[in-house]
């Protein structure tokens, strides 16, 4: 075999060497890059299913808050109705306090001012009028006809007047028990008419 053979063949041998070494080197980088592929699917993949989950458990979440929102705002509009009834009843009761406050106050302002006031007896019903016993005649004098009358309606109007005096003081002293003044009403007499006396005639 010539020279020029050998270096054919030698280069040949070098070309094909260093083909076969750039594929070795593209299968190389082809399966690091196939690597590195299935490395990002997989972490891609990890996440998919981790962002699914995450999505369902918001989901679910939405879903409790929703509920959560719902009973939330039942027990808020009941709690407001109790509220202004709580309010109510004890502006009532606050009102009736102060009523009663009120009223002990004014009991006491005129129980005391009752009291600072002197007590006025009340006036009790005239009594019976004390009737002067009838003059005495004497022999000499003869009263009128109008005297007589007149002393004989006398006893008859004290007779009324005390017995309209007994039952005026007894209804007075059952309405009360405070000390009576008593007034007495002296009704006097009409004057009795007299005969003048005629002079004596002297015999002589």
């Amino acid at each position: 075999m010539t020279n020029k053979q050998l270096d054919r063949r030698r280069e040949q041998s070098a070309a094909a060497t260093a083909a076969a070494e750039r594929t070795r080197t593209t299968v190389t980088e082809l399966e690091n890059r196939l690597r590195t592929n299935a490395d990002l699917t997989r972490q891609q993949t990890q996440a998919l299913r981790n962002a699914e989950a995450e999505s369902k458990r918001l989901k679910r979440s939405l879903k409790t808050q929703a509920r959560d929102k719902d009973r939330l705002e039942k027990a808020h509009r009941k709690a407001v109705t109790r509220a202004e009834k709580a309010q109510t009843k004890a502006a009532s009761v606050e009102e009736k306090y102060d009523k009663s406050l009120l009223s002990d106050l004014l009991r006491r302002e005129k129980e005391r001012d009752r009291s600072a006031k002197p007590v006025q007896a009340p006036v009790s019903p005239a009594l019976p009028a004390v009737v002067p016993p009838a003059p005495e005649e004497t022999p000499e004098e003869t009263p009128a006809a109008p005297a007589k009358a007149t002393s004989s309606r006398a006893p008859a109007r004290a007779t009324a007047a005390r017995k309209t005096a007994a039952k005026a003081a007894g209804t007075t002293a059952t309405r009360t028990r405070a000390p009576r003044k008593t007034t007495t009403v002296v009704e006097t007499p009409a004057p009795a008419t007299t005969r003048r006396r005629q002079p004596r005639k002297s015999t002589s």
